[in-house]
């Protein structure tokens, strides 16, 4: 027998789960397919967020925060460390994958049903709704269809919508043993290390014993993830962190760059990883997911009571979430851009410049994780001479 939804979510990660969660809320018959087995699970993210991510969820910080951090120290290529924040707390550390499964649950209670192990092996649109194949034979009509099937979506790729101008690959594990300060982040920039990127070492308990580290690297470098994450541990720069630590468990993902120009079809719309809305400077997606959900789910309910799947009608989506955080994504590819074409020399040459007391104060003043393009005015009004710093490129 065929299933029949008003609502079809393929992918049963944060972002699906939230705008099944506000649609189901709604009344509206709504089901989520997700192709692995377990929720939250296997983990492809570091997990550090702002604390404006629980302005989009219904449950506690305490059920998922596990650290909270307040600064952290920027390592250059030659060893010269910037150190910003230590005021106040920037940051939470969560639990990824209980963060995940608390969404989930939230979308159950709602009147949504999941159904795990559930790949989407095909997606027909007809006139009036779209069918849908899973992996376990079952077949499903729905009126509307949510692609939040992440950054190989296969769903956007069925409907011809624009792929991501990149894709990063990421490499990581999760450690215990370690001697760190919990209060700060550890980031390592530089070409021999994450080349096109940075890495990372994120305190996720309050004694500093345990951390996530991890890479993410261009899609064209030399090497692959690996090889990088190999080196990671004999670097002098990142080795004393290093030391007699355990690895309990890998981890591995890809991050999609250049939010799409282009983010529905009619009877359908993409959100999160699948339509590439994700910061480019710091390759974070709740944030900008969970508000792009916001978005997506109430054009969606609207357009269930309307009885309107146009993709005209859909399209009220796409300006909702560009006039939000559009500006900030395109903002962030620039950014982009000019961080890929520096070299090593120009990174020493960065953070040095950015040593000075004045300077460091307006970063730790005025810098946002979700918003970094906040801190450029104050930036060069306090320090002109870094246009000097700042390539040609940005001309262009």
């Amino acid at each position: 027998m065929q299933k029949k939804y008003d609502v079809a979510v393929v992918g049963g990660g944060p972002i699906g789960g939230s705008v099944a969660e506000r649609i189901a809320e709604k009344k509206f018959k709504v089901a989520i397919f997700e192709q692995n087995k377990q929720v939250g699970e296997p983990l492809k993210c570091a997990g550090l967020v702002t604390p404006r991510v629980f302005d989009f969820v219904d449950f506690s910080e305490e059920l998922v925060v596990q650290n909270k951090v307040k600064g952290a120290n920027i390592h250059s290529p030659s060893g010269y460390t910037l150190t910003i924040g230590g005021d106040k707390v920037h940051a939470f550390v969560i639990d990824r994958v209980k963060f995940d499964q608390e969404i989930i649950n939230n979308s159950k209670k709602n009147g949504a049903e999941i159904f795990l192990g559930n790949k989407i092996l095909s997606a027909q649109k007809h006139e009036q709704h779209i069918e849908l194949i899973t992996s376990q034979k079952t077949e499903v009509e729905c009126r509307l269809l949510i692609g939040a099937d992440g950054p190989y979506s296969k769903m956007r790729d069925i409907f011809a919508l624009p792929r991501p101008i990149e894709f990063l690959r990421g490499m990581g594990a999760e450690i215990t043993g370690a001697n760190l300060d919990p209060d700060y982040v550890e980031i390592f920039v530089g070409n021999k290390i994450a080349p096109g990127f940075f890495a990372w070492i994120i305190p996720t308990n309050e004694q500093g014993t345990n951390a996530r580290i991890g890479l993410c690297i261009n899609q064209d470098s030399a090497y692959p993830p690996k090889h990088y994450f190999s080196n990671f541990f004999k670097n002098g720069h990142t080795s004393q962190y290093l030391e007699n630590i355990e690895i309990t468990n890998h981890i591995g993902g890809v991050v999609p760059l250049g939010a799409l120009r282009k983010t529905c079809a009619s009877n359908m719309m993409l959100v999160g990883d699948a339509a590439a809305q994700v910061k480019p400077t710091s390759g974070g997606g709740i944030y900008t997911g969970l508000l792009c959900a916001k978005h997506c789910s109430s054009v969606a309910v609207e357009a269930l009571q309307k009885n309107n799947f146009t993709l005209r009608f859909l399209k009220k989506y796409h300006k909702l979430w560009s006039v939000d955080i559009g500006v900030e994504l395109n903002m962030g590819m620039k950014f982009r851009k000019i961080f890929k074409n520096l070299s090593d020399k120009q990174m020493d040459k960065y953070i040095t410049k950015f040593q000075n007391p004045k300077i460091t104060e307006i970063i730790t003043k005025h810098g946002d994780i979700d918003h970094p393009s906040k801190l450029v005015k104050p930036l060069l009004k306090k320090a002109p001479s870094l246009l000097k710093l700042i390539p040609n490129i940005i001309k262009e």
